[in-house]
């Protein structure tokens, strides 16, 4: 049976399928064929005989509609052309496939994913995620890019978009293109430890990069505005693991991410004292590793509030909402701050830089014992740095002194005998009438007048 050959899109729909297969030529494409099956699947076939092979072959095209009669042509009339150079349209396709997958597998986007399966799962999972999209960032721009290909001057115009378009409020830039810069470098090692590129062009790229700016968090510093903010705190309703960590942030100023990471195992309520390994201290030559927190009063009495709660479970601020790591959100303090009208003014590490601000200009107590406290490392005039129990007396006498300031600031009573100056003078006017008392005024002015 003679079949109408296909001369549009439209004349195709006249072609119905049957009881087998056959083939409906397509009008003024000699070898071009529309195959239409029992099924009817309808497939462009192109039937050619290849040079120096007397066998006919056959090369699917694809599936109609999905590739349209206007595309079949064009794709007629490209194996067309190869025949007439005497190339095999089948062996020059299987060549552009099999370069292609060569390509895909020595391409950045092949080892960046392999270099990013390869690293240590038990890393923090906010770090593989910040990791993981630092990479898609780079892939997006090299990914398709043969990783022995990429070169240094394309590498720094990666990166200086990068940094351009990762500013802070101020316009300056942030660290986004120096931490790309890193990651991408580690991928580069990665692939020239196997064979697959002998440079790495984004060793010297960090140096071409502008400096980071971050500016500082926000915090208040100022004891009105801090007092009108410790009142604040106290007017949220709700969940108490909320209100009880932005109480705590006050007291101990800690980084909220130990102080989520809390556990009953590194706490001694009775003797007041919190044992630590600081999330930041773990790699960071000015943190500690291992800290002490001498724990005020006021922080003991929460803490036993929350034992109330969560004193079953190993974390002071458990919850059951969270289900990889089972403690609060690193965002619920800054969200109830937000809530409470803060943000852009106080945030949750703010309380470190509120501590020390008032600790030394208000409260007048010397920097090392602030430092200490803050979990920074500190240093003796020998360059010896101090250990985690050193001057534990004086802090826990600071971390009560401080506790009991903001009581006295939340409630507006008069805070100067809060000062550790003031403190001090108290000291020694109690210790001159003991003095007296012992030995009469008249021989301690004696005294007093034979010193000077």
């Amino acid at each position: 049976m003679e079949r109408k050959a296909i001369s549009s899109d439209r004349s195709i729909s006249s072609h119905k399928p049957e009881d087998k297969k056959y083939f409906v030529p397509v009008k003024n494409h000699p070898k071009l064929f529309l195959m239409v099956r029992p099924t009817e699947t309808k497939s462009w076939m192109y039937r050619y005989y290849p040079p120096s092979n007397p066998k006919q072959s056959i090369i699917s095209i694809g599936i109609y509609p999905s590739i349209s009669y206007a595309r079949a042509c064009e794709v007629w009339r490209e194996y067309e052309d190869l025949l007439s150079k005497g190339i095999d349209p089948k062996v020059h396709r299987e060549e552009i496939k099999k370069s292609v997958i060569s390509k895909t597998k020595n391409s950045f986007d092949h080892f960046a994913w392999e270099y990013f399966d390869s690293l240590d799962k038990t890393q923090k999972n906010n770090t593989l995620i910040r990791k993981k999209g630092r990479l898609e960032l780079i892939c997006s721009y090299i990914g398709d890019e043969p990783i022995s290909e990429i070169s240094s001057p394309r590498m720094l115009e990666v990166l200086l978009d990068i940094q351009a378009n990762s500013l802070n409020k101020a316009g300056k830039p942030t660290d986004k293109a120096e931490r790309c810069a890193g990651i991408a470098s580690d991928v580069f090692v990665y692939a020239g430890a196997r064979g697959f590129c002998s440079s790495n062009p984004a060793a010297l790229i960090k140096s071409q990069l502008a400096k980071s700016s971050y500016g500082h968090r926000p915090a208040i510093t100022k004891p009105k505005e801090f007092a009108k903010l410790l009142r604040d705190i106290e007017t949220i309703e709700g969940d108490p693991n909320t209100i009880n960590s932005l109480r705590l942030l006050a007291l101990l100023f800690v980084r909220n991410g130990d102080l989520r990471r809390m556990r009953w195992a590194d706490l001694d309520l009775d003797v007041g004292r919190w044992t630590l390994k600081p999330l930041k201290g773990q790699g960071k030559v000015n943190m500690v590793k291992d800290m002490v927190v001498p724990l005020p009063r006021q922080a003991v009495s929460i803490l036993r509030a929350q034992q109330q709660i969560n004193g079953h479970t190993k974390f002071v601020f458990y919850s059951e909402t969270a289900k990889k790591h089972q403690i609060i959100s690193d965002a619920t303090a800054n969200k109830r701050l937000k809530d409470l009208g803060y943000q852009d003014i106080h945030c949750a590490h703010g309380f470190r830089a509120t501590a020390k601000t008032i600790l030394q200009e208000q409260l007048k107590y010397p920097l090392v014992l602030v430092e200490m406290a803050l979990g920074h490392t500190t240093k003796d005039p020998n360059g010896t740095a101090y250990g985690r129990f050193e001057y534990i007396d004086d802090r826990s006498e600071m971390m009560q002194n401080w506790a009991d300031y903001l009581d006295a600031l939340r409630e507006g009573r008069d805070t100067a005998e809060f000062r550790a100056d003031t403190q001090t003078k108290a000291d020694s006017t109690a210790q001159l009438q003991t003095l007296i008392d012992q030995l009469g005024e008249d021989k301690v002015l004696e005294l007093l007048q034979t010193k000077s």
